[in-house]
């Protein structure tokens, strides 16, 4: 009997230390408790409000998001993140880290059966964090959950909308003849044989390196988001619907591959969008790139393929639900598990511009496919908001790079208790939130986790890392049925919050502004929807107009460079003025840099100059596009890196190359440097004499004395320095020798000229560089998307010459055994592969590069429109 009590006793035990091993193992992230916890308004909180924390300027998923690294663990991480929207503090060494993956042979980690649903689903990292509702998602997340027997994976479900747009006021979509718009393709001069010979070789090359690259992807990550084109098997950071697979449809038919293009339309019939790995839809991204990636393949394969409308429609059924806030303002993040989906919500404080911006087209498209007007009333409100917001900005015409999008100035702490239903909505049999049930001890791994981690407990800041949106009812409780739609007003008539539209990020004294990663898309859909919409809605003109206004007065620049050439960059100018404030330059502040992320801005210049009557637009499109040329050309691989600083022209009419300024930039305070060398080396003099003293009593000291004193005397030796031999006999500064310990020797400091080249020569340092944030090279599409429209709109050779050298540079450094890969650092001669291939390389990129050597009329500028992932939509005619 003592031995079996002894045996229960220990048997509890474990079972407790299992139960409690599993819970801390897993991160803490979502639960339908957490989801729903109540928030407490900070405004009316004692304490200051918490900091947020800073933000790479260089951050950005598609359009806006740096690539962070995979790192290594010894154990099977559960979540990875290889890159993403918004996750910033990534040193360049971090990011450009190559990546440890499985070798060949081995078999990728497949997708769980089954997962808790209940307890915890997915898995995020920390991102910017929000004050009032915490940090946001990030666009590039990979998710791999382990393998939990008897758990389900939850599937979306569709519920009622709590916020619901009466039939009535739905925003239509416009109807009419479509606006005379002038025409974007230059007229063609005819090209000689040997012309197209010779174009004809060029496209057939860009051809095979397309094919290599979709074979590897086929033949490694089919059906998965991404292949690792070095080692093999496939990366899931975008849900695990196979990214590259609907992003590269397209495509596939442009080049010709219709039989490929067919196949693969069978692997999309098997997505499954109600489901995922991943516990939240990054927005924007999912519509760039397969609902737009769906539409694109439909349109340009003459609608002939009717299931690449119907997963259209499917998918967009469930994004749909973001619209579903008070004020109608999209979650960018959406947690789609039906716990979360039954609750109603607010979207975020703060929303990246490129995000709540680059959702027209694509809604738009489907909406004149369906003639459903619901998915343009859902764009067209966001557009609303964007054009009051315009001019009541820091640096009016232009939007900061995050925006406010909750619709609350102020948040009540706590919502006054709801009113009870009628007795027809009782009727009618409304949900409504359920008193919390007593807890139970744990009698499983499920119950003990939601016994640690009870409903009505207040949620860590800290602990749901890619939390986006809280509920709009704040102390509402959680429930897994659905809820009644809530009031916005109490039954006093009081209001829940102040009411406002699209505002700035609480909290902030400051924003930043700017054509790169986190909002340039915005800017390229206004003269894109325009054209979409037939001209019918002349508010994206206006916008369009305002905003160019901005940008050429505040945003465009021209670097210094040493041959003098004349092409213009966009700053990041950060503005402390209040909204309503004067024109008050002191209240700027500008980074001058260069980013692959806003060669867009080129083609945009070109597209809007023609379709608005803009022509002296059409001159600053080439020096904008000849300046991400010139930044292929500069480096060692003659690819552009990420992003780096230059150094602005105080004139931009006449630029000299001015030695002497450039090298006051690479070695500022040249004196400071000298001083702080002389500094160190008089306190490491001091202490070597101090030591020299004490050594010298030492010796003088009985010889217990000395064994006692031993410890002290080697701390006292050179402050902690390395302590030398005794017997060493040198000189000090007064010519004075000294045995017992080495005096330092006084440095050479180097002369200002001499340390700037140094600098040069070990940054590897391009002529005209001062700075480089990123070396990386992702296998990016913008530069070569302007070349293309540039050459698609004048017609000149210059632009096909230029593309060509692009390429030949990008694949020559690019290229594996299986596909094509990002390299960590385009200054270096032999730089290393990343292991990482991007949808956009199939979708974008290598299609840019095909299209510039295709005859004109494939894929004609004036039939078809580009959205910002290049999947070609059909203009009304």
């Amino acid at each position: 009997m003592l031995r079996i009590r002894r045996y229960r006793v220990f048997v509890a035990f474990t079972i407790i230390f299992v139960l409690t091993v599993f819970h801390f193992a897993r991160s803490r992230d979502w639960s339908p408790a957490a989801e729903s916890a109540p928030l407490v308004d900070l405004a009316e909180s004692n304490g200051p409000p918490p900091t947020a924390p800073k933000q790479d300027s260089t951050s950005s998923q598609h359009g806006f998001v740096p690539e962070d690294p995979v790192k290594p663990e010894p154990k099977k991480p559960a979540a990875e993140v290889v890159g993403g929207a918004g996750a910033a503090g990534a040193t360049d060494q971090e990011l450009d880290t190559p990546q440890k993956t499985p070798p060949k042979d081995s078999t990728p980690i497949n997708k769980p059966d089954k997962i808790d649903s209940t307890v915890q689903y997915g898995n995020s990292l920390p991102g910017i964090l929000d004050p009032d509702f915490g940090p946001q998602g990030q666009g590039r997340l990979e998710v791999t959950l382990p393998n939990a027997p008897g758990r389900t994976i939850p599937h979306w479900r569709k519920f009622p909308e709590h916020f619901p747009v009466p039939s009535e006021k739905l925003i239509k979509l416009p109807t009419g003849q479509p606006k005379k718009i002038p025409k974007l393709q230059a007229q063609f001069a005819k090209e000689s044989s040997a012309e197209q010979v010779a174009r004809k070789q060029k496209l057939a090359t860009i051809k095979e390196a397309f094919e290599h690259a979709w074979n590897g992807y086929k033949s490694n990550a089919m059906g998965h988001d991404e292949v690792r084109p070095v080692e093999g098997g496939y990366r899931d950071p975008f849900l695990g619907w196979g990214a590259t697979l609907v992003d590269t449809l397209d495509s596939l038919w442009i080049m010709g591959m219709e039989d490929e293009f067919v196949a693969a339309i069978d692997e999309v019939k098997k997505i499954d969008f109600t489901t995922s790995d991943r516990k939240d839809i990054p927005v924007f991204e999912t519509v760039i790139r397969y609902l737009g990636g769906l539409l694109g393949a439909y349109d340009i394969s003459g609608q002939k393929y009717r299931a690449l409308l119907d997963k259209a429609i499917e998918l967009a059924e469930i994004l749909i639900g973001v619209f579903d806030t008070p004020n109608r303002m999209p979650l960018m993040y959406y947690n789609w598990a039906p716990d979360y989906v039954s609750q109603p919500h607010r979207a975020n404080t703060r929303v990246v511009l490129a995000e709540i911006g680059s959702l027209s087209m694509e809604f738009t498209r489907l909406a004149q496919l369906t003639k459903d007007d619901k998915y343009y009333d859902a764009i067209a409100r966001i557009t609303n908001e964007l054009e009051k917001m315009q001019d009541n900005t820091r640096l009016p015409g232009m939007w900061p790079i995050q925006v406010d999008a909750s619709g609350c100035k102020k948040a009540r702490r706590k919502s006054p208790q709801l009113p009870p239903l009628g007795k027809a909505e009782e009727a009618d049999g409304a949900n409504v939130p359920s008193p919390p049930m007593p807890l139970r001890a744990p009698t499983d791994v499920e119950s003990y986790m939601n016994y640690i981690n009870p409903s009505h407990q207040k949620r860590d800041a800290g602990s749901s890392a890619q939390e986006d949106t809280q509920p709009a009812v704040y102390d509402t409780l959680p429930t897994q049925t659905p809820v009644a739609r809530a009031p916005l007003v109490n039954e006093a008539g009081e209001s829940y919050c102040e009411e406002q539209g699209l505002a700035s990020p609480p909290y902030s004294s400051s924003d930043k502004f700017g054509l790169g990663g986190q909002s340039d898309s915005t800017y390229e859909y206004l003269p894109k929807e325009y054209m979409l919409l037939g001209g019918l809605v002349d508010q994206y003109r206006k916008m369009y107009q305002r905003s160019m206004e901005a940008v050429r007065d505040y945003i465009l620049f021209r670097p210094m460079i040493k041959d003098d050439r004349d092409i213009r960059f966009a700053a990041t100018v950060t503005s402390t003025r209040p909204p309503t404030g004067k024109d008050d330059l002191d209240a700027l502040s500008y980074q001058y840099e260069g980013t692959h992320l806003t060669c867009f801005a080129g083609g945009m210049f070109a597209v809007g100059a023609k379709i608005f009557d803009m022509p002296s637009d059409m001159a600053l499109a080439a020096k904008f596009t000849d300046g991400c040329v010139w930044s292929y050309e500069i480096t060692a691989t003659g690819i552009m890196p990420e992003s780096f600083e230059v150094l602005p022209c105080q004139n931009d009419a006449s630029c000299p190359w001015n030695e002497t300024r450039y090298n006051e930039v690479l070695d500022p305070h040249p004196e400071y440097r000298v001083k702080q060398a002389e500094l160190v080396y008089e306190k490491k003099l001091k202490l070597a004499q101090q030591a020299q003293k004490d050594l010298e009593k030492l010796e003088k000291a009985p010889a217990h004395d000395q064994e006692n004193r031993i410890s002290q005397r080697d701390l006292k030796f050179h402050g902690g320095e390395e302590k030398s031999t005794p017997s060493k006999t040198v000189e000090d500064t007064s010519g004075k020798q000294a045995s017992g310990v080495a005096v330092p020797v006084k440095p050479s400091v180097l002369s200002h000229e001499d340390f700037v080249q140094a600098r040069i020569k070990e940054e590897r340092m391009p002529p005209g560089f001062t700075k480089i944030t990123s070396r990386k090279y992702i296998l990016r599409p913008e530069a070569i998307e302007s070349v293309f429209i540039m050459y698609r709109l004048t017609g000149d050779n210059y632009w096909r010459e230029k593309g060509w050298k692009m390429y030949e540079a990008v694949t020559a450094h690019t290229r594996t055994g299986l596909a094509h890969s990002a390299i960590n650092d385009v200054t270096s001669g032999a730089p290393q592969l990343l292991d990482s291939m991007e949808s956009f390389w199939l979708a974008e990129t290598l299609k840019y590069f095909y299209l510039l050597f295709s005859d004109p009329s494939v894929v004609s500028l004036d039939e078809y429109v580009l959205n910002t992932e290049a999947h070609p939509f059909k203009r009304p005619t």
